[in-house]
């Protein structure tokens, strides 16, 4: 580098030029530092979360100010029901929907966008995983059998907090074919005459979104 002959207030510029080259770095981009992946800090890999739309959180990567979000949930037996590609300029992300109806397992990435000249990861974002699982917030519970006239059967069972409906199928016990399949704003329903038992009756109650864990019943 060619020196300059030039003093500023009686003292070389060169002492100047050093300062400034220090403070250049701390930016990745000059510096050549590469841009790293952010760690996901919530929901922690492998939880058992109750929340349909929990937050997501990661640690800030250096000299990072955006990121890109991608999330896929799927249910146990492969439906997708909710993907997500978003950029995200902050080191969280709220999902702007409900990511499960009951039982769902969520597969997240978090990447940076580095910035112009910084070298890219030497590898790509970890897949984070978790699960939610909101149907022990909207259970059915107590179920009990009354016999009516004319061979009708009345379930009751405790109402279950939140819940704006109930959906009730029964089942023969011995083959699982479908009997019948009712729906319900309360607590209780009258079940159709003429059933030759063994009969297994399964209740389960809707809270929003959300389907809760089952009641089962036998008569």
């Amino acid at each position: 580098m060619a020196s300059l002959h030039v003093s500023l207030y009686g003292r070389p510029v060169a002492r100047a030029a050093v300062c400034l080259a220090g403070v250049g770095l701390a930016s990745p981009a000059l510096a050549g530092l590469p841009c790293l992946n952010p760690a996901i800090v919530t929901p922690a890999q492998g939880s058992r979360e109750s929340s349909t739309r929990p937050m997501i959180s990661w640690r800030a990567a250096a000299g990072v100010s955006s990121y890109r979000l991608q999330l896929v949930s799927r249910e146990p037996e492969g439906r997708t029901l909710a993907s997500i590609d978003s950029l995200v300029n902050d080191t969280r992300f709220l999902p702007p929907q409900a990511l499960a109806d009951g039982l769902a397992l969520v597969s997240v990435r978090v990447t940076s966008l580095c910035p112009e000249g910084a070298p890219p990861a030497s590898s790509p974002a970890r897949e984070h995983r978790f699960l939610i699982d909101a149907r022990s917030a909207c259970a059915v519970s107590s179920l009990t059998l009354d016999s009516l006239d004319a061979g009708e059967k009345r379930i009751r069972w405790a109402p279950t907090p939140g819940a704006g409906g109930y959906e009730i199928f029964s089942y023969e016990a011995i083959d699982g074919r479908l009997l019948f399949r009712l729906e319900t704003s309360e607590p209780a329903v009258v079940t159709p005459a003429v059933i030759a038992s063994p009969v297994l009756v399964a209740v389960r109650a809707r809270c929003g979104e959300v389907f809760g864990q089952v009641g089962h019943l036998a008569y």
